[in-house]
């Protein structure tokens, strides 16, 4: 994501933009897709709903993450309206469902003018908040890394071990959990490099590491959490990555 600037905005390395409007804050999460679909050129085969819904709970993902609730969704498909566009609102609409958003919002576009072969969309969701839920990561805590990284068609194999904004909201929630950071497509190594930045510590992973760091996570199948006590059980694998020291 490309972080907009200026006076209102607050600066951070995580994947949303966050805007100060009065007394209250803006954020913004979007996410894209592309040769993933149901049309000939597309790389890995995938029904255009689960392309929607997925997509969608990326930005879900990071928003709750933050403690923001959703205001609305855009939507932006890049192939024609019938029948994928609205395939794909038809996925967003049940994720809101499944996410417990069911009245949010949902606008967008979609390519009326040329024919496609490939699948291509975009979605981004706006919230808002008094205050944002981050930046807890204290000296001593554990690395968790809760969930797996999966990417293309381990997504589809793997569907009811994915991170969903549910499991986001209960774990920050919980009053041992410092930050939750969703994982995305740059790997498990590039958001413990974002935490550092965020919270101003080191971390210190283990040696050989339970996961592959440098995997991509695909459309945020998992996500770094900080503890400082116990974490409760959220329904997805946890694995001990490290834990947190003071930098110096």
């Amino acid at each position: 994501m490309i972080a907009a600037v200026g006076p209102l905005c607050v600066q951070t390395a995580r994947d949303i933009s966050i805007i100060r409007q009065g007394g209250r804050l803006l954020v913004t999460a979007c996410d894209a897709l592309g040769a993933i679909g149901s049309k000939p050129a597309d790389v890995v085969a995938a029904s255009d709903e689960i392309c929607g819904a997925y997509t969608l709970r990326v930005c879900l993902n990071e928003l709750a993450a933050v403690g923001v609730t959703p205001l609305f969704v855009l939507s932006l498909v890049c192939n024609e309206w019938e029948p994928t566009g609205r395939r794909v609102l038809d996925g967003i609409r049940a994720e809101l469902v499944e996410s417990g958003y069911p009245d949010l919002p949902v606008s967008g576009s979609s390519e009326q003018n040329m024919p496609t072969t490939m699948t291509g969309l975009g979605i981004a969701v706006v919230g808002t908040a008094d205050s944002l839920r981050w930046r807890h990561t204290a000296p001593g805590d554990h690395l968790i890394l809760v969930g797996l990284p999966w990417v293309g068609s381990e997504v589809l194999d793997h569907s009811g071990e994915l991170l969903r904004p549910s499991a986001v909201r209960s774990l920050v929630g919980q009053d041992a959990v410092g930050d939750v950071i969703p994982c995305g497509s740059r790997g498990i190594r590039h958001e413990v490099e974002v935490l550092e930045s965020e919270s101003g510590v080191r971390i210190v992973l283990h040696e050989p590491a339970p996961v592959d760091l440098d995997k991509s996570a695909g459309p945020a199948t998992c996500a770094l959490v900080t503890v400082h006590g116990s974490l409760a059980d959220c329904g997805l694998r946890t694995t001990e990555l490290g834990f947190v020291e003071e930098r110096l």
